[in-house]
């Protein structure tokens, strides 16, 4: 076995060199730590009596959470199911039910209900439980994201153009981006909300869901009742086959 002997001057300077590199290979390491994100999906219904205590919840903690400078992302999603007991609901869509049943499958769920809320794809529970979805959002933005997301939106037309960009490992994972009304209501006047104005925060108009790459552009058709001035975009990277959110982002219209 063969040994190379430093001296101890050099020894001493190398061993400092090592520290040095070290220290800042640890700065910027930190320094390209991406923020926690937590994307909680509630879905509901109008014609859902219980849906609208999970709705204020919703909104209360999107609130807070502008306060509080987080990276929360609700997105109400209208599933259509409870539209044939007498009120259909205006932002229903097939669509909505179709991922809420996917979500299903992927936890094991005999069935759908209303009102679930989904927080980064990897936990569901009662949309109005709000002991439990302050524990797990405490626990989901203790831990950064894996994917830096930045998105920008314009005006074209009859369309809105969506531009992003993506950082880290986006291999095998899927991109959602959401048009989003970030404040609605609507005075119901059958089924079993009838008689209520109901509030909506943040309600999915339209959604699509491509496979990520690193850049990319995507357009949206603007509803007929939609409103610019309260509009959004909603942008959240998800794996392929488990949907856990590994990293989101958002832009006003």
């Amino acid at each position: 076995m063969r040994r190379i002997v430093i001296p101890m001057k050099r020894n001493l300077f190398f061993l400092a060199l090592l520290f040095a590199s070290g220290f800042l290979f640890t700065r910027t390491h930190r320094a390209k730590a991406i923020k926690p994100v937590a994307v909680i999906e509630l879905f509901t219904s109008q014609g859902c009596s219980s849906c609208p205590p999970a709705d204020r919840l919703l909104t209360e903690i999107s609130k807070q959470a502008i306060i509080d400078g987080q990276e929360v992302y609700a997105l109400s999603f209208h599933v259509d199911y409870w539209n044939r007991l007498g009120w259909k609901d205006p932002y229903s869509n097939h669509q909505y039910t179709a991922r809420q049943q996917r979500y299903a499958q992927l936890f094991g769920l005999g069935t759908i209900y209303t009102p679930q809320a989904v927080l980064n794809g990897n936990h569901e529970f009662v949309g109005s439980n709000p002991a439990k979805l302050t524990t797990l959002l405490s626990s989901a933005l203790n831990s950064p994201a894996s994917v830096g997301v930045q998105v920008s939106a314009s005006r074209r037309g009859e369309t809105i153009a969506v531009n992003y960009a993506l950082t880290g490992a986006t291999k095998g994972t899927l991109l959602n981006v959401a048009l989003v009304s970030e404040s609605v209501s609507t005075v119901v006047s059958r089924g079993e909300n009838a008689g209520h104005t109901l509030m909506h925060n943040n309600v999915v108009r339209a959604f699509t869901t491509l496979r990520a790459s690193e850049t990319g552009q995507t357009m949206f058709t603007i509803p007929a009742d939609f409103d610019l001035a309260k509009g959004a975009i909603v942008v959240y990277v998800q794996d392929e086959k488990s949907l856990h959110t590994l990293g989101a982002g958002k832009v006003k219209i």
